[in-house]
Formats: structure tokens, sequence, C-alpha cells
């Protein structure tokens, strides 16, 4: 459990101290969001993490003008996600991840053009991305896994230059994964799984960037329909490389080294398994 009220006696120009984060997680919190924290002017953090919380988001909360960072993880939060997010206009952190909101994902959330973390896995979200987010321009953490979206991976997700960590695992979307997404450059923590779509090698279709990018040390690549063989480059040294459940075929070179783990599960690969692999408990 952890409660932190935090507290600064020189963010105004008067003689008071004021309440700036308001941090409750993991206390089971029951009932609904309170619409009078919205009283705390100053306040820049709100954090219910890992409580028991239902109902939605007070829509009094867009009047706190300093309020930054929401996160409202692992709550029983439900209804649609509300449009006037939107006006929350100075929010940098957004994590609603471990709720039961339902609905389409509002395009208003384009209008958070100061928004870096954007997390809404695991609810039951459904439709497609709307276009509108990618008038985001500054996010470095897009998560949208375990929902019921459809349609294809939007291309818009490769015009966020600034992204550090992309979780698409389970969503919902259709292959193929857009091109511009694998030659995103600031890319350490790539995540997609479960894309049904047309095959793609990861020869082509820009694929070998993720795999040759040194900034990325997590890539998985999980059941998305690639075929083709495994290129040279995909040995390069990473922390994780996880081509589980595609078309691969072709054999594992024998004097390529890797760190860390390798998931290869349920390909059509041929030939001899290197020693290396055998060696070491962490190629799987």
């Amino acid at each position: 459990m952890n409660g932190t009220i935090g507290c600064n006696c020189s963010i105004a120009d008067d003689k008071f101290c004021h309440i700036t984060s308001f941090e409750v997680k993991g206390y089971d919190l029951s009932g609904r969001l309170p619409p009078d924290l919205a009283n705390l002017t100053y306040v820049q953090t709100i954090d219910f993490t890992r409580n028991n919380l239902y109902g939605t988001i007070p829509v009094e909360w867009a009047s706190m003008k300093n309020l930054s960072f929401i996160s409202l993880t692992a709550n029983r939060l439900s209804r649609n996600i509300p449009g006037y997010l939107g006006n929350f206009t100075g929010l940098t952190y957004l994590n609603l991840e471990s709720n039961q909101f339902s609905g389409v994902v509002p395009p208003e959330l384009g209008k958070l053009a100061s928004l870096k973390t954007l997390i809404l896995s695991s609810n039951k979200l459904v439709g497609t991305l709307p276009e509108a987010l990618a008038q985001i321009k500054n996010l470095t953490d897009f998560r949208v896994s375990d929902n019921n979206l459809n349609g294809t991976v939007p291309e818009f997700i490769g015009s966020w230059t600034q992204l550090r960590r992309l979780g698409l695992c389970a969503t919902g979307l259709q292959g193929p994964i857009p091109r511009a997404i694998f030659l995103l450059e600031k890319l350490k923590d790539l995540r997609i799984t479960d894309t049904s779509g047309p095959e793609f090698p990861l020869q082509e279709n820009g694929s070998l960037n993720c795999l040759t990018n040194l900034c990325l040390v997590v890539r998985v690549l999980r059941k998305i329909n690639l075929n083709g063989t495994i290129p040279d480059e995909a040995w390069s040294v990473v922390t994780t490389l996880d081509l589980t459940f595609n078309k691969l075929v072709g054999e594992l070179p024998l004097d390529k080294t890797r760190r860390q783990f390798t998931f290869l599960s349920g390909n059509m690969l041929t030939g001899t398994v290197p020693e290396l692999f055998i060696q070491n408990n962490q190629y799987l």
C-alpha cells in the first residue's frame, strides 16, 4: 500500500502550503472518484492505482489547470471513456489500464497536445483507433493491448517520432503492420502480437529496421504472420527477441551469439539447433 499527499509551500504568492499530489495506491478504496478534488487547484498528480473504484472520471477535474498526471490503473471504472477528457489540456500522463471501459476510444483525446503517455490496455474497447490521435505529437508511450478493437493497425502510429514504447498485443486490430512503425528510430520496447492479415517477410516492409536498431532492447513480434527466413541482422545485440508462432523458415546460424532471451517456437525452422541454444536455457 502507498498513500502520499504532497505539498508545496512556495508554489503560489501567498502564505499557504498547497497540495500538489494526491496518491492513494493499493488501499482497496471503494466508491466513486471524488469530483471535489477539483477544489485543490494546485494538484498536479492524481494516482488511485489498485483500488476498487467504480463509475467514471469526474468532468470537474478538467478545471484543474495544473493537473498533468492521472493514473487509475486496476480499478472498476466503466462505461465509455469520456470525451471531455480532451479538455484536460495539461495532461502529460493518462493511464486507464485494467478497468472495464467499453465503447470506442474517443477522438477528443487527440486534443491532448502535451500527452506523452497514453495507456488504455486491458479494457473492453471496440472500434478503430481514431485518426485524431495522430495530433498527439509528443507521445513516448502508447499501449492499447488486450481490447476488442477492429480495423487495421493505423498508419499514423508511424508519425509519433518520439515513441519509445509501443504495446499492441491482442488488440483485435489486423495487419499488415505499417512500415512506418518499424522505422521509428527512438523505439526501445516494441510489442505487437496476435494480428491477423496478409503474410509479410522480415526482409521487407522496413521490418529489418526494428531488428538492427540498437535502441530497441525488447522486440516482440509474435503471431503476426511473418514469413520467410530470419535475417542475420536479427541476431544483433538486444535483450529480448520473440518471433514465436509465425511462419518463419530456414536454419538458425551457427556462429551468431545473442544476449538474454530468444523465443522462436511455433515456426517452421529446419536444420541443426546450434550448441549455444542448447547450453543456454535462455534460448527457447
